[in-house]
């Protein structure tokens, strides 16, 4: 059995058949530094949610990430069990082309359909599809292939994002993800989250130790010491947080990260508290300045974003437009009160009645859905899909952008004030250099800081008006008074970025701005971790224990070479349970496999023999390591090289 977990097949962010040149798949150029051109933060985000699915359940699995077409269909048509696509509702229509794709290359492929996009109404009236998997997924699919539901979840090893570029310059480093649970208990109206997981928060992780083991594996192997958090309201659990710092101080680990979190559970903890912790960059839902949401009465909005500045924390203010009280007076003020805050990042999005949510059904309640707009249109980036009695669809679309314009114009660029902040976090926070976490806490601004400091003079070339080049101005003198003059290898990545950001503005004159991300192909188990070892339980003899049997691996693909030591005893049903690891291995494989069964007690009946017979085709890339002193094992190799047909290269120990 196999399954395939698939994201939507790109191009992405272009108008065809399948989609909209406003449906970007980059998080940031799409919703928040959309009109920042040359400044815009360039990221790819993969679709995280397919690798933990992949990880957690026994059946072999791939992970197709951002395929096209046709590597979609080259795929399916290698006749897998099963195929998974997640999609969101702007998908739709790519989803659906999917579904017939399989039925059509590969019929007896049982399709499972998972993500936002499923909470479209009817979905299995509009779809070809065998299984909808709405809420979390991991429980649903190990009760579908047999896995024990209560098992502990395995967190992926992946970064957060691929291909990080601004002005055309490479971002090195990696960050890991961190994906603690999903769901939110707050139960905002307008929120497909929220609704899609019944109003509550779910966690992957039995204790806060759990998951601080989890990024120690993520820093071991990735090389990284910040996460970003996959979680709707990171700080909502204090316990939890105030847990994962003792952690943090407890083993040295001053990891720092960027959190989703709510005005309210960030004003509970406090601002020296995320400077504790090491959160560097925070998701806020501002909304709007009326406190009609629940999470924000009572905030001081102004003075949190001063605060947290203070304390070098990098802020996102996400506000909804186009709400129910805005008019062309009350939606300008929302606008005004979110720059005032001076927040490094501003996403602006429409009010958008997703399937499912408690707006969506207020709204086809009361007949103002605009069900003739396709569902590739419902994505909060370009026009209303409801009837506004103070907007048309068309004027959304243009103010949207004079938003983010004003933004840009009013503020500069978001790169230029995130190394504001951190300055100024950086001078602000000397004031604790007395406790000593606080210190390491304040050098690594400090470290971030000079990180920032070369491509500064670059940015200044480039600002959009007269303002916006003064405070780089001021934020360059900050910078040299503070750390000095700029070393000659900070001078010459100056010069690079000078060269990076023409050769950047030049591509986006005259080849647009859109960009895909790379196709990335991933198999489960993944061999370079753990891809054989198991213990298989052979025959219950009476009153005896079952004939165990322990596989061990060693080497690695990376050298073409696996290593599987078997000790215990092997028998026909050890064999049954052994050979369809073997030839997926070989078939999914081109590596080289040497079975070392110098370790085994006991070989039944004639098992070994039926073992190599199945695999005989494979046997110009099989090795088995035997112990000549042990005279039954030898006696059955030479039996067994007798009667194959295909000769068997037999190592003597």
């Amino acid at each position: 059995m196999r399954l395939l977990l698939t994201s939507v097949f790109k191009p992405y962010g272009v108008d065809d058949e399948y989609g909209r040149k406003e449906n970007v798949m980059e998080l940031y150029h799409n919703q928040i530094t959309r009109e920042q051109g040359l400044f815009s933060l360039r990221y790819h985000h993969r679709s995280f949610n397919l690798y933990l699915l992949a990880e957690n359940v026994s059946v072999p699995s791939t992970v197709l990430d951002f395929p096209t077409m046709s590597r979609f269909i080259k795929e399916i048509k290698k006749g897998y069990d099963y195929v998974g696509i997640s999609f969101i509702t702007p998908n739709f229509i790519k989803a659906k082309k999917m579904c017939e794709l399989i039925r059509r290359h590969s019929p007896k492929t049982k399709i499972i359909l998972g993500g936002h996009g499923t909470q479209i109404p009817e979905l299995e009236k509009l779809l070809d599809c065998d299984y909808i998997i709405r809420g979390e997924g991991i429980s649903a699919l190990r009760r579908l292939f047999g896995d024990p539901v209560d098992a502990p979840i395995k967190h992926p090893v992946i970064s957060s994002a691929d291909n990080k570029r601004v002005m055309g310059v490479p971002l090195t480093g990696k960050t890991g993800i961190l994906l603690p649970g999903v769901g939110c208990p707050n139960a905002c109206r307008f929120c497909s989250t929220t609704h899609m997981f019944n109003f509550k928060y779910t966690s992957f992780f039995k204790s806060t130790r759990e998951m601080f083991d989890v990024m120690r594996e993520i820093e071991r192997k990735l090389g990284c010491d910040d996460f970003f958090v996959m979680d709707e309201n990171f700080l909502k659990s204090k316990e939890r947080a105030l847990e994962l710092l003792e952690l943090m101080k407890k083993y040295n680990k001053p990891y720092y990260f960027g959190v989703f979190s709510s005005a309210e559970a960030i004003s509970e903890v406090g601002a020296k508290f995320l400077l504790e912790i090491g959160i560097r960059f925070l998701w806020v839902g501002v909304e709007s300045k009326r406190d009609n949401y629940e999470k924000n009465k009572g905030i001081d909005m102004k003075q949190l974003f001063s605060e947290l500045r203070n304390h070098g924390v990098s802020i996102l203010a996400s506000t909804i437009l186009f709400q129910e009280h805005h008019d062309k007076r009350t939606l300008w003020e929302d606008v005004d009160y979110t720059l005032d805050l001076r927040p490094d990042f501003v996403q602006f999005m429409q009010l958008g009645p997703l399937p499912q949510t408690q707006l969506y059904q207020d709204y086809k309640e009361k007949g103002i859905l605009c069900e003739d707009i396709p569902y590739e249109e419902w994505h909060g980036q370009h026009r209303l899909w409801f009837r506004h009695p103070h907007f048309s669809a068309e004027e959304s679309s243009v103010i949207l952008r004079k938003a983010f314009l004003k933004d840009f114009h009013q503020l500069g660029p978001s790169v230029l004030r995130m190394a504001d902040t951190y300055m100024q976090g950086y001078l602000y926070t000397k004031r604790y250099l007395d406790d000593p976490w606080l210190k390491i806490r304040n050098r690594q601004l400090e470290s971030t800081c000079r990180r920032f400091y070369p491509l500064l003079d670059a940015m200044k070339l480039f600002m959009p008006n007269a303002a916006t080049k003064c405070y780089a101005r001021r934020v360059i003198d900050t910078y040299r008074r503070q750390l000095g003059p700029k070393s000659a290898s900070q001078k010459l990545l100056t010069q690079a970025g000078y060269l990076c950001a023409i050769k950047e503005s030049l591509k986006l004159r005259l080849f647009g701005d859109v960009r895909q991300p790379r196709t990335i192909y991933t198999k489960y188990p993944n061999p370079e971790f753990e891809f054989f070892p198991a213990t298989l339980k052979g025959k219950l003899l009476p009153e005896l224990p079952p004939n165990l049997l322990q596989i061990k691996q060693k080497g690695s693909l990376k050298a073409n070479h696996i290593c599987l030591e078997l000790h215990g005893v092997l028998d026909s049903i050890n064999v049954n349970g052994l050979l369809p690891r073997l030839t997926d291995f070989f078939e999914r494989e081109k590596g080289h496999l040497t079975l070392n069964i110098v370790n085994v007690q006991k070989i039944e009946d004639n098992s070994l023999y039926n073992l190599l017979q199945q695999l005989e085709k494979f046997h110009s890339r099989l090795k088995v390591l035997y112990c000549t002193k042990r005279e039954n094992i030898s006696q059955a190799i030479e039996q067994i090289q007798l009667n194959l047909d295909t000769p068997l290269q037999c190592l003597g120990h």
